[in-house]
């Protein structure tokens, strides 16, 4: 059995962080408790399955902005679920540094794709004071075999996050930049929605412009610039707080962004 490796490392820099906005946005997280809670909206879970998820051991993890958690558990990465926060994560490459692969909002669970793989080291950053429930893997995976139900809201999950990571790549292959940064506007405002953590247009991003430039393949710099072209074309208000989408349908028709594409197989026939 591999003993379980964790290594927190604070890499605060006395560089002032240049974000994309500071997130002020008050949401509800009320429905976004536990990892049943998350799973359960992802498809249907009957109550004997979501009361043996909710007796998963589960440890808090608390993680000031800048913290990284190395994980790999008995050869397999940990499961986390976030509570508060954004994080990102990434892969440890030998001999490069560790590449983003995604980012994470409150209600988003981490790792549960990777831990259907052996020796997948994973690397979680928090991108903002982060809090955090590690789920033990081993339970989990039990639960998935044991009950259909459990299997589909996993497998439900991980295709959603996979269709999100499709469309990001598919809008910056055939896209030029400011379409990309208003189809990532787009896919946050999305996932806001389906979370139904907002009663507004206004969505909190508290990522910097360098994490944004990376998931999208341009530069900081480009993003700001992207930014403020989005904004001259008043579709799209940044305040200190907050960044508000003033014509949602008109801005999805401009970046070619279809929320059918990564939710579509979630609505009712």
């Amino acid at each position: 059995m591999t003993d379980y490796i964790i290594d927190i490392q604070n890499e605060t820099s006395n560089i002032k962080d240049h974000c994309a906005q500071v997130s002020e946005v008050i949401v509800n997280l009320s429905q976004l408790t536990s990892l049943g809670d998350v799973l359960n909206r992802y498809c249907k879970i009957e109550a004997e399955a979501l009361d043996r998820l909710s007796s998963i051991r589960f440890d808090n993890v608390d993680l000031k902005k800048n913290q990284k958690i190395h994980s790999l558990y008995q050869e397999r990465a940990d499961v986390f679920v976030v509570k508060k926060g954004w994080v990102s994560s990434s892969r440890s490459v030998k001999d490069r540094s560790e590449d983003i692969c995604n980012v994470y909002m409150p209600g988003d669970i981490v790792g549960i794709r990777e831990s259907f793989f052996d020796n997948h080291n994973m690397t979680v950053l928090a991108l903002q004071n982060c809090q955090l429930d590690r789920v033990s893997t081993d339970r989990l995976h039990e639960l998935f075999e044991s009950y259909v139900d459990v299997k589909r809201a996993v497998i439900s999950y991980i295709m959603v996050n996979d269709n999100i990571a499709i469309e990001r790549l598919r809008s910056c292959t055939h896209h030029k930049a400011e379409k990309r940064v208003a189809h990532f506007l787009l896919e946050v405002y999305a996932r806001h929605n389906f979370k139904e953590i907002m009663d507004s247009n206004a969505i909190s991003l508290p990522i910097k412009q360098e994490v944004v430039g990376e998931l999208l393949g341009i530069t900081s710099v480009h993003v700001s610039r992207c930014m403020t072209a989005l904004e001259q074309k008043k579709m799209i208000r940044k305040t200190r707080g907050s960044i508000s989408l003033l014509q949602p349908d008109l801005l999805a028709e401009y970046a070619d962004f279809d929320e059918d594409s990564i939710y579509g197989h979630l609505k009712q026939v």
